[in-house]
């Protein structure tokens, strides 16, 4: 028996075929919103990390984060730049001081003293070749010395280039080290560079300043083509010595600045022989040396410590003593003149054979003499002349 199914009051086939659609319909939408939703975030979160990488990458993040910065007045701080330190101590190694000595001339009516010349120089090499200008040796120099540190060797001339103001002089001395040559070549305009020499016997002497401009050309009696303008101090003394960069390398060797005007100088114009001259000038003029001429060199230096006499001179301007001299203003107790019998007031008219007029002279008589030395004394005492031997104290280095 056929059974029979009563349908709910209100449903036809037709309602609950719409419904099923449309709760179907509400399914699917959610599964496709949900789905861009993930899309969505995931494309969120790859831009916003690549903005904050970026962000991070500017440093902007770290100046907002950051404290502000603290400005210290300089002169607290115990730091300080060592580019200029470090620069000057590097070249001061290859850097020597030069004196050539001139003898005295005599003729029928004058008479003219011997003197010393002072320069600046260079060591080239380990085997003692040292660059320098060449009008840092007369024509007439009859001794060469090489100071390095508190020692002075005896040098002899190799040769010159005058035409380039270049000479190489030659010492017998161990350890040597060469300079460090830059290229001239790459050196620019505004460049920072110093100077180091002996500018009126003040050995190592740095002074500083920029390139003020390359490639100059003026008449100055040389061939030298291209000059290195610099504003560093440049004067008497400090020829033939380095012109270097901020790392101590050699870029050019001091040679002359402009003099005029009414102080008989321009300041802060001064020039240097580029390197690349320089070295190639010195290798023409090694090519003829002989070394054979170093059996004449002596090895041993001379200490450049002086001896000390144990006076306090002053120059003698006092009219009441007669004649020239220095005078004694102070004896140190215990020392040479003390134990020779020299008094306070006592004009010192000669140590040795040097005639001195001046302090300056007394002190440069002594710087030549050995401690322990026993040398005679002349001096003018209550306006007579006397002389005393004196043992001169000190001691070398």
């Amino acid at each position: 028996m056929d059974r029979e199914f009563t349908k709910l009051p209100g449903r036809n086939q037709d309602d609950v075929a719409f419904y099923e659609g449309y709760q179907n319909g509400h399914r699917d939408t959610l599964k496709m919103l949900s789905r861009r939703a993930l899309a969505y975030l995931f494309v969120g979160g790859f831009a916003g990390a690549a903005c904050m990488f970026l962000v991070v990458q500017s440093g902007v993040l770290a100046d907002l984060t950051q404290k502000p910065a603290v400005i210290e007045d300089p002169a607290l701080s115990t730091q300080k730049p060592k580019e200029y330190v470090k620069a000057i101590a590097w070249a001061k190694r290859f850097t020597v001081g030069i004196i050539a000595e001139q003898p005295g001339r005599r003729g029928e009516y004058y008479e003219v003293t011997g003197g010393q010349h002072i320069g600046s120089g260079i060591v080239l090499n380990e085997q003692g070749y040292v660059l320098t200008n060449s009008h840092v040796i007369p024509e007439s120099t009859s001794r060469l010395e090489v100071v390095l540190g508190e020692k002075a060797y005896e040098a002899r001339f190799v040769g010159r280039r005058a035409e380039y103001d270049i000479a190489i002089i030659k010492i017998n001395a161990q350890d040597l080290i060469p300079a460090t040559f830059g290229d001239s070549e790459k050196v620019e305009q505004g460049d920072i560079c110093l100077a180091i020499g002996s500018p009126y016997g003040l050995f190592y002497t740095a002074t500083d300043g920029i390139v003020s401009a390359v490639g100059r050309q003026g008449d100055f009696g040389s061939l030298v083509p291209n000059y290195i303008q610099t504003s560093a101090a440049i004067n008497g003394g400090n020829s033939g010595g380095p012109l270097i960069d901020i790392t101590g390398r050699v870029i050019g060797i001091n040679t002359l600045k402009i003099v005029g005007g009414q102080n008989g100088a321009a300041d802060n114009i001064s020039f240097a022989i580029p390197s690349t001259v320089a070295k190639r000038v010195s290798e023409l003029i090694l090519r003829g040396d002989d070394p054979r001429e170093d059996l004449k060199l002596s090895g041993i230096p001379r200490e450049l410590r002086g001896a000390l006499l144990g006076v306090v001179p002053e120059d003698g301007l006092r009219t009441e003593l007669p004649g020239d001299g220095v005078i004694v203003r102070e004896v140190i107790a215990g020392g040479a003149a003390d134990n020779a019998g020299l008094r306070p007031g006592d004009k010192i008219t000669q140590v040795g054979d040097k005639k001195v007029v001046k302090a300056d002279q007394l002190r440069a008589a002594l710087i030549e003499m050995a401690p322990g030395a026993e040398i005679e004394v002349k001096y003018v005492r209550d306006g007579k002349p006397g002389s005393v031997k004196v043992v001169l104290g000190g001691r070398n280095r």
